[in-house]
């Protein structure tokens, strides 16, 4: 049977698509009908084809069965395909994926809400799910569990949560569930060496050196280097060996890595835009509301001598392990989108959500 491609290359800081999160939103509705779906990630040259008889390499896209019902469905979006008699089979098996986001106490709702608006964009399947509802054990009705940031580093979540609510977090992960969690969700899988820190659930060999100081840190823009140029939360994103990543950053991690099931996948390199001077932006914002609030209206800027002494080459997203099952930490802010260079709308740094979602889905 031939097959649908759909390339999802990046092109300079925009997609080979009209719209990203268009696409993903198609991608999940043709996984909800039943489609088998394949992630080709790292490259592939592709023999002769309707839009380039002479063949042509892509970066990185999509691939399923051919059918008239795939191709309306892509065709009513405006997705770009190509259909193929046969393609390279190095590829994942991406299936559909329910997800609960954190809703109870200590998540704080100017995280949770974009994050939310993100996933909608995107098609994703989701719930909010509470702290009343982990504690009786309803984790077991999702695939993963997303925690947004937090107001503190962790021990918010414990107010809410307690030591039955974090055993079930544990429980869930070790024996179904996977894990993403943005700033204040990437302190809460960490390891703390103090005894006065109960609030971290301790099942990653990865830690804080600071420990529950998050606000030691501040409010900025940063450029992120992306290490594992090669790992699909990155497809569409790094291109070539050398690849960095513009974000929000907000008193997130500076995760220092202790054991083997913790790899980094990215590290702080640079510090961008605060709202202190010399290094307040110069530049419009546009529609991201979140972005200029980093800069401009936080109390806590974030100072190149704070940046140099707590994030410089530290480790900002990683990737974990607990029993097999898989947990991405981001430190910085992707559902906050951009930080000007256009709309935040169908940000680039989206992509970091929706590539993170489809890996943990993966087969």
């Amino acid at each position: 049977m031939s097959r649908i491609f759909i390339p999802t290359d990046r092109i300079g800081l925009v997609s080979f698509q009209k719209s990203i999160s268009g696409t993903f939103s198609s991608l999940n509705k043709l996984l909800n009908k039943g489609t088998s779906l394949a992630w080709h990630v790292n490259g592939l040259r592709l023999p002769s084809t309707q839009l380039w008889p002479e063949g042509h390499y892509y970066q990185c896209g999509f691939s399923m069965d051919d059918n008239a019902e795939a191709r309306t469905i892509l065709e009513d979006n405006g997705i770009i395909y190509e259909s193929l008699d046969e393609m390279p089979h190095t590829s994942f098996t991406v299936k559909p994926v329910n997800i609960a986001v954190y809703d109870g106490r200590g998540a704080g709702r100017e995280f949770s809400d974009p994050l939310l608006e993100v996933l909608n964009m995107g098609g994703f399947t989701h719930s909010y799910i509470g702290d009343k509802d982990i504690r009786e054990g309803k984790l077991t009705n999702f695939d993963v569990l997303m925690v947004p940031g937090s107001p503190d580093a962790g021990e918010c979540y414990y107010a809410g949560l307690g030591d039955k609510g974090y055993d079930q977090i544990r429980s869930f992960i070790a024996d179904r569930g996977h894990y993403l969690g943005i700033c204040g969700g990437a302190y809460l899988p960490l390891t703390s060496y103090h005894k006065k820190n109960p609030y971290w659930l301790n099942i990653v060999g990865a830690t804080d050196n600071e420990d529950l100081d998050y606000w030691r840190s501040g409010s900025g823009f940063v450029r992120c280097r992306i290490d594992n140029d090669q790992h699909p939360v990155f497809a569409s994103m790094a291109l070539g060996s050398s690849s960095t990543m513009n974000l929000v950053y907000w008193e997130g991690p500076s995760i220092t890595i202790t054991g083997n099931n913790v790899k980094p996948l990215a590290h702080f390199e640079s510090l961008l835009a605060s709202g202190k001077d010399p290094l307040k932006p110069h530049w419009n914002m546009l529609d991201n509301t979140m972005a200029a609030e980093a800069v401009k209206g936080w109390y806590n800027s974030l100072t190149p001598e704070l940046f140099d002494k707590l994030l410089s080459n530290k480790c900002a997203f990683a990737e974990g392990e607990y029993h097999g099952h898989k947990l991405l930490l981001y430190s910085p802010h992707p559902e906050m989108g951009n930080i000007g260079y256009g709309p935040r709308a169908d940000s680039l740094n989206f992509l970091l959500i929706y590539n993170g979602l489809f890996y943990l889905a993966c087969q």
